[in-house]
């Protein structure tokens, strides 16, 4: 559809149009009724704010535009029908505005964005796709795609400022056909570049390097000498892709195992061809790469190669990443493809989910979606917003949606503090804000073979995911509400976070993973015959059996003496225990040998005190 394909005549001018503004009051008229707008400004769009739609918008034609009542006092709906690039279709663009006269200007209450041609509805129990299609076509709707059983993308017949309400009321009265129906949205990836020379990961070790505060990080070093690797595991990241070919990011994607490559057959049924590497959902193809860079940043922060000589450290190696691609290379994306890339990662049986995405619009289906999630028990990590906001009173989805298996998560800068500047700013929330993680100046891959330092809560949640991941490793029959809750108890409590998240803290990759072990004590990850909790004391890797904890067994000086080499732990130790018949252990009586880092203990050689030894690891509360 061409601009001049647009009837203006059919649609008020209000006083603010393509980014001008001007003071008025003009006639509006509607269902026979006239009304005047206020006489106030109504502010332009800045292509500088961190509010991604507004930035979207500043780069946009307003095609459309009409101003009417809102059904709550005070408070009036703008729509615009917008041609913007981070989108190859028209933009059907809603706001709720209310006229603040103390203040002498519009407040605006909500602003989304949603294709000005494209729904999402999901079929009435027993009808078929070739059903709906016959019903649909009545109307001059078509089916584009199958996003998951019974539920469809529908193109309508035109693109103008009236084709999606008329469609959705369309819709609604075609009883026993269509269940649901609804707007397909707009979001966003949650973090931008904007400093590329920033080369030392803070994030994962801060030494207070670049005015920052010391130890204002998640102890990557310390958490990679208890677990370095989870093997086996499948992370999803629903984001912009993958630069499969980065030296960093190489062999970090999943390979699906039910599929042939190559042979144009769905092997395993996903209803997906040669889905071998993942899916992209934006260009319905089997080669999710990255054209952005988001996705690949994102990435890298949970798993980029480690000790390959080159460029950074991943949090955790071993995992596979699910590559799910729903951000096109305007690093935005289709709320369609987000449910789509949702139920496609679920029925893949990933534990754990990466959604660094903001400013989507709420939607009853991804709500739906999510819920199912949360049945299966996979954990999802989601950035908080980029726009300094309360998600409080201004929710921002996906990270504002209320399930159980959410953990939302806010940026801290390198100074132990919620990053407030004026680039990407994070969001919080008292209430729907779970923690905060390192998310300033965050140097990851990008593409080609580049390198690139980015801001925003996109790189505080996959911080969160690697971690999540790990606890998964280590306790495999966990679902999301434990993975979270070691997650969220453990966090390391700061004065500046208390009152703006949930826990008042940021994420400790050691404290997670202690609480974790603690809780399990006895399993054991690495079949090594000892246990996770044992290793955590001992220092020894809980991921390879090669790495074990050093102990010892004597007859020396008339005792029997056996002990472990163990670090200094806040909240578990070691301790040496005697018995007399193996089912009765008592830790009284016996001679103390410790030296050093070595706890030892003994017991006469004569049976004075029994016959047996052992040393347990024992948990504080």
């Amino acid at each position: 559809m061409d601009d001049a394909s647009v009837d203006r005549e059919q649609v008020a001018e209000h006083p603010r149009i393509n980014g001008k503004s001007k003071a008025a009051s003009l006639p509006f008229r509607q269902g026979g009724a006239s009304f005047s707008i206020p006489s106030r400004p109504l502010p332009a769009e800045r292509g500088d704010s961190n509010e991604p739609v507004e930035r979207a918008l500043a780069r946009g034609v307003v095609l459309q535009e009409r101003m009417r009542p809102a059904p709550v006092l005070g408070r009036w709906q703008r729509e615009r029908l917008v041609r913007s690039d981070i989108q190859d279709r028209l933009l059907h663009v809603k706001e709720d505005w209310e006229d603040d006269a103390v203040a002498g200007c519009w407040v605006i209450h909500g602003r989304n964005i949603y294709l000005a041609d494209q729904v999402i509805v999901r079929a009435s129990p027993g009808v078929s796709r070739d059903q709906l299609a016959v019903r649909l076509r009545e109307s001059g709707m078509t089916i584009v795609q199958a996003i998951a059983d019974d539920l469809y993308t529908v193109r309508l017949p035109k693109d103008n400022l009236d084709a999606l309400p008329t469609a959705l009321e369309k819709l609604a009265g075609m009883d026993g056909w269509v269940e649901i129906s609804e707007p397909d949205g707009v979001g966003f990836g949650a973090g931008t570049p904007n400093d590329t020379s920033f080369t030392t990961q803070w994030g994962h070790h801060n030494t207070g390097q670049s005015g920052g505060t010391v130890d204002a990080d998640v102890d990557a070093p310390e958490f990679w000498d208890i677990l370095e690797n989870t093997p086996g595991l499948v992370i999803a990241v629903l984001d912009s892709g993958l630069n499969f070919t980065h030296p960093d990011l190489l062999n970090i994607g999943w390979t699906n195992p039910g599929e042939i490559a190559g042979d144009g057959i769905d092997n395993d049924g996903s209803g997906r061809i040669d889905d071998v590497t993942g899916w992209d959902f934006v260009n319905n193809d089997n080669n999710p790469t990255d054209d952005h860079g988001h996705g690949s940043n994102v990435s890298g922060i949970i798993a980029a190669n480690r000790n390959n000589s080159t460029g950074i450290a991943g949090m955790i190696g071993g995992a596979k990443i699910l590559v799910c691609k729903i951000l096109n290379s305007s690093n935005s994306g289709l709320t369609s493809n987000l449910i789509a890339a949702t139920t496609y990662a679920r029925q893949r049986g990933v534990p754990v989910m990466n959604l660094s995405l903001q400013s989507y619009p709420f939607n009853s289906t991804l709500n739906t979606e999510f819920t199912a999630c949360q049945t299966a028990g996979i954990l999802l990590s989601i950035c908080a917003g980029n726009q300094g906001v309360n998600n409080d009173t201004t929710p921002n989805y996906p990270s504002s949606y209320t399930h159980t298996n959410i953990i939302s998560v806010g940026n801290h800068d390198r100074t132990d503090a919620r990053w407030s500047g004026t680039f990407n700013p994070s969001n919080y929330g008292a209430v729907s804000v779970d923690l905060f993680a390192p998310g300033r100046d965050i140097y990851s891959p990008i593409l080609g073979t580049s390198y690139s330092s980015y801001t925003g809560t996109s790189q505080a949640a996959p911080y969160v995911t690697a971690i999540a991941a790990a606890i998964k490793y280590l306790n495999p029959t966990w679902k999301a509400t434990e993975i979270k809750n070691s997650i969220l108890v453990s966090v390391i409590s700061r004065p500046a976070y208390s009152g703006i998240c949930t826990t008042g803290g940021r994420l400790n990759a050691v404290t997670a993973v202690s609480h974790a072990v603690r809780q399990l004590p006895l399993q054991d990850a690495d079949a090594d015959s000892f246990s996770n909790l044992f290793e955590y004391v001992a220092g020894t890797r809980m991921d390879t059996s090669v790495s074990r904890p050093q102990t010892t067994m004597t007859m020396t000086g008339g005792f029997f003496r056996t002990g472990a080499a163990f670090v200094s732990r806040p909240d578990a130790s070691l301790e040496v225990q005697r018995s007399t018949d193996l089912n009765s252990w008592l830790n009284t009586s016996l001679s103390d040998f410790s030296t050093g880092n070595v706890k030892e203990g003994g017991i006469p050689t004569n049976g004075s005190l029994g016959q047996f030894l052992r040393v347990r690891v024992v948990a504080s509360p």
